[in-house]
């Protein structure tokens, strides 16, 4: 009867939550059980109720503290799946800009044994997804990393991830040139071809550059003005509903949606960068936004206009379908509409 009372009363949680604040800023060593009990307000040996010793008690504060991390591992690599050019990409971004709010919040009083074991624990946590992240990407793009998936996964742990997790916090930003040159070796993938693997989200500082690529392709866009147009850009750029590549400083593909309607509002690629599989990843990119399930739709030319043949059978190919006959801006054009897979478009 005793146990059952006292494991109702939820006294275990509070002794983690009390261990967790208080060896995340005395240390390890210096918390001891008599100090997490007083700061629980129980007596020392309902501790030994719960736990066999302090050790034991630490790996549950460790598995506290990173479960809301391991949920968004997890679904990085299920959205990953769906959008796999961003995947290396989203989940270092990810680490780079949770390991600054924990320095932001804990790093001033915390004891540097704790912030050492956190350290190792989350190599060790980050290792087996980084083996998707591998086996993912090495599938989409075809090639075979230059080492077997498991050690490059490793190799990127400790050598990506611990850069990240580096006391010197400027380390990662100052090397990332040179980081993803490595990532590019390791991957077997080619270091020239870097620009144009990732999709990135567009900034303000982005659009007279994407004006130009504009210019190159605007006969593609009936009713096309610039003014009219630079203003929606700097609008869908804002909403985080803009995608570039970019080669050499220069925006040379993008992309413009809105979440809203769930439309895809313009995609447009330089001449010279066509037939390198931009357009796709950006739409591909574009869905991955959307839940599953979800229908997007985009307008296009008709059947049979001279000017849409192979931009028709680029939707078609990525799984859009038919849908009604619209004129937009005194063009005849027609709907067509995506029903976005839990998976790549192709």
């Amino acid at each position: 009867m005793q146990k059952k009372t006292i494991t109702e009363g939820g006294k275990r949680e509070e002794i983690i939550s009390a261990a967790l604040e208080l060896i995340f800023e005395n240390g390890y060593d210096a918390t001891s059980v008599r100090s997490i009990q007083k700061k629980v307000g129980s007596e020392v040996g309902l501790f030994y109720y719960y736990f066999k010793n302090k050790d034991e008690l630490f790996d549950s504060v460790l598995d506290r503290f990173f479960s809301g991390y391991e949920k968004d591992f997890r679904e990085i690599i299920a959205h990953g799946r769906r959008n796999p050019c961003r995947l290396m990409y989203d989940f270092f971004h990810y680490m780079e800009v949770e390991t600054a709010h924990f320095r932001e919040k804990y790093a001033e009083n915390m004891h540097r044994t704790v912030r050492w074991a956190i350290r190792e624990h989350t190599l060790t946590i980050i290792e087996p997804y980084l083996k998707q992240v591998v086996d993912i990407q090495s599938a989409y793009y075809g090639v075979e990393p230059a080492l077997a998936p498991d050690v490059a996964a490793l190799y990127l742990t400790h050598g990506v991830g611990s850069t990240i997790l580096h006391e010197d916090e400027n380390l990662y930003q100052s090397r990332r040139g040179e980081i993803m040159k490595g990532c590019c070796l390791i991957m077997g993938m080619d270091e020239k071809e870097q620009q144009l693997r990732i999709p990135y989200l567009a900034e303000q500082e982005d659009i007279e550059s994407w004006m130009q690529l504009m210019e190159l392709v605007k006969d593609y866009f009936p009713g096309f003005g610039r003014e009219a147009f630079k203003q929606q850009l700097a609008e869908h750029i804002n909403s985080e509903e803009a995608w570039v590549y970019r080669y050499e400083g220069k925006v040379v593909a993008g992309l413009l949606y809105s979440k809203k309607r769930k439309e895809l509002d313009l995609l447009a690629v330089a001449p010279d960068f066509r037939r390198k599989g931009l357009a796709t990843r950006l739409v591909e990119t574009m869905a991955a936004c959307f839940p599953a399930g979800e229908e997007v739709s985009v307008t296009t030319f008709r059947t049979g206009d001279s000017m849409g043949g192979g931009t028709r059978q680029f939707y078609q190919n990525l799984g859009f379908k038919d849908k009604e006959k619209l004129t937009v801006f005194g063009y005849p054009c027609q709907r067509m509409v995506l029903t976005v897979p839990d998976g790549t478009l192709c």
